[in-house]
């Protein structure tokens, strides 16, 4: 870990009781430069899919959903001092196993409804930081990303249910009888900036309807205490075929493997 942490001991704190930190950090212009401009290229690359939901675009085999990617991504996903927070996090030892970008293009960005992310990965225990970094200034307006703070304290996966929809993201749904819609906070951000959030974490975000473009690029961590069960995750891929979670590669980005993970699978 960096000799000078950029997060405080406040902002973990933060995290550990709420779920969720916006650190006092911003990428530098020069790097969301050259992320805006990959992001024009992946789509260019990619103009047979929908720039709602581009998964894996570090990965330079395209998976079950077709994207091509580019290593750029790879090292926007595992920028040091990303790595240095992450740590703080979830400890010394990380594995990347998944990126995706949400694009919320002008006027048609679709909504995300209400949901828990762990609900549907094959990692046990259960454990996952995702990073969520802003491509665009995100605002009030344009479909930001909403917590629901604390709703991670349980450690426990939410009742959910299926939506046959297309104007969504995704179709596993979180049932609001089970929480306090009214206390959830906005991520208002300039592009740039970032946040960190707990797998248990409860999140959605609205639909944009603006002329602004809302694109994130997610990188998602596991601490490698944890397996990546691949033979699960072929299980899981009868509901969730888009994200071949049976074949995700993994990369050991920092630290050692504590639980046997495979880094054959998928390379």
């Amino acid at each position: 870990m960096s000799k000078n942490p950029l997060l405080s001991d406040a902002d973990v704190a933060r995290y550990h009781d709420q779920g969720f930190v916006v650190p006092d950090f911003r990428l530098p212009d020069g790097l969301v430069q050259e992320m805006k401009q990959a992001y024009d290229e992946l789509l260019n690359a990619n103009s047979h899919l929908s720039s709602d939901f581009l998964l894996g675009p570090h990965l330079l085999k395209p998976g079950t959903q077709g994207v091509r990617g580019n290593q750029k991504w790879f090292d926007f996903a595992t920028y040091e001092p990303l790595m240095d927070m992450a740590s703080q996090l979830i400890g010394e030892d990380i594995i990347l196993w998944g990126t995706t970008i949400f694009g919320k293009p002008a006027y048609s960005g679709k909504e995300t409804p209400w949901h828990q992310d762990g609900d549907y990965y094959p990692i046990r225990p259960l454990e996952t930081l995702t990073i969520w970094i802003a491509l665009d200034d995100v605002t009030a307006e344009n479909g930001p990303m909403r917590f629901i703070p604390g709703s991670h304290k349980s450690k426990r996966s939410y009742r959910h249910h299926w939506r046959d929809a297309d104007d969504l993201t995704i179709n596993l749904t979180c049932d609001v009888d089970q929480f306090d819609e009214s206390a959830a906070v906005d991520l208002i951000l300039e592009a740039g900036q970032l946040s960190f959030h707990d797998v248990y974490m409860i999140h959605g975000s609205a639909a944009n309807n603006t002329p602004s473009r809302r694109a994130a690029f997610i990188v998602r961590l596991m601490p490698a205490t944890s397996l990546y069960d691949h033979e699960l995750g072929e299980e899981m891929g009868a509901k969730h075929s888009a994200h071949d979670y049976g074949k995700r590669p993994l990369f050991l980005v920092r630290g050692q493997d504590r639980s046997g993970n495979n880094f054959d699978i998928g390379h």
